[in-house]
């Protein structure tokens, strides 16, 4: 493992250096390349769509974060091998989100840009969050950055107040549900592609509510700090339900409401209607199935929640061996497993429940709307 992780971080280290090279180049050989409008079916998974602001953010995120990874190698727990790789896999997601050809070819397809905003508001975030990459982060900020900017930023009695409000579990859900569905509304969503700006708010309030959402979700805190972990299922299940309503509706709809993406034509050959019902598959399927990925792993964090806690509850010291719970009959280990099997039942019955739930709702989406 310790040999994997040298060559992870040597692999790193030289990838961070190298990349604002290759970015430079890259941009230089595409610099035509900002819009859909130019793409021609032949040669549109071709044109990358490189800007500065992304790519100076991306680099300079790398070399915070590598310094971070630098300065915490050597402290008593150190982040494993593989939260690191998925940080950096959730930033190249990002990246890749909205700098590569999927960036340009979005605006010419509905399809593409569903797959574009789940990438954005559901995997890139997943995996930056399931990293849970703050301590890093932080360890490579420059000290004058940590003590003059940071540290007044997140004592600001204001901003932790909204911050507060924002990690509410209702909030919460709502705000990652409301950047999915208003985004969707045709006459917005139109307009959102035929106006730069709009596009770009559109993204960046996609990848926050994303970010929010999935921190809260991968939060390593248990309650009460964080949310309650069947709290977290219940608000995944919720999230499935909800990419599967709108999804279904917008795939096997018969008319054609995203009208923007036929002024400049839509590309290979798809037809409006093929392009918007592909794009709501995307809604449909692959995104409840990536709520449903977070519900394991949720489960997973929950059941090392229970593991960590039963182990500090009989940790054999000095002062507390007389006093240790060991069962020693039936009757004592019924008792001493109560609440722990009951929370685990409560969580595996409105799981099954749920699902029972999204499969009734998405027949009578369909029952009722065709």
């Amino acid at each position: 493992m310790k040999k994997i992780a040298r060559i992870i971080h040597k692999t790193i280290t030289g990838f961070t250096i190298l990349w604002p090279v290759f970015l430079w180049g890259a941009s230089a050989l595409n610099a035509s390349a900002h819009g859909g409008e130019y793409l021609a079916n032949e040669t549109a998974w071709l044109h990358w769509n490189l800007t500065p602001e992304m790519m100076v953010t991306s680099v300079l995120v790398l070399i915070v974060y590598w310094r971070g990874m630098a300065r915490r190698r050597h402290v008593l727990n150190p982040p494993s091998v593989w939260r690191h790789v998925s940080f950096f896999a959730g930033i190249a997601v990002v990246f890749l989100a909205l700098q590569s050809p999927i960036d340009p070819i979005a605006e010419r397809l509905f399809s593409v840009h569903q797959i574009q905003h789940l990438l954005l508001r559901m995997l890139g975030p997943m995996l930056i969050t399931l990293s849970w990459p703050q301590g890093v982060l932080i360890a490579g900020l420059p000290v004058s950055i940590r003590r003059q900017v940071l540290a007044p930023t997140v004592s600001n009695g204001v901003l932790q107040s909204v911050f507060q409000f924002l990690s509410r579990a209702p909030v919460a859900f709502v705000v990652f549900l409301t950047s999915l569905y208003f985004w969707q509304i045709p006459i917005i969503h139109n307009a959102a592609i035929l106006n730069g700006a709009l596009h770009y708010v559109m993204h960046i309030t996609m990848l926050a509510a994303g970010l929010l959402f999935f921190y809260l979700m991968f939060d390593r805190r248990g309650s009460p700090a964080g949310i309650p972990y069947p709290v977290r299922i219940l608000m995944l299940i919720g999230a499935a339900i909800s990419n599967t309503l709108i999804g279904s509706i917008t795939t096997l709809k018969t008319v054609v409401v995203y009208t923007a993406y036929d002024i400049d034509g839509r590309l290979f050959g798809l037809t409006p209607l093929a392009d918007e019902s592909i794009g709501g598959y995307v809604m449909w399927m692959p995104a409840s199935m990536m709520c449903l990925i977070a519900i394991l792993l949720v489960l997973h964090a929950g059941g090392k929640q229970e593991e960590r806690h039963y182990a500090r509850s009989t940790e054999w010291t000095a002062s507390n061996s007389a006093a240790l719970a060991y069962p020693e009959t039936a009757e004592e280990l019924r008792i001493k497993v109560k609440t722990v099997n009951r929370s685990m039942g409560l969580t595996l019955a409105m799981v099954s429940a749920s699902m029972f739930i999204l499969a009734l709702s998405t027949v009578i989406a369909i029952h009722v709307l065709f």
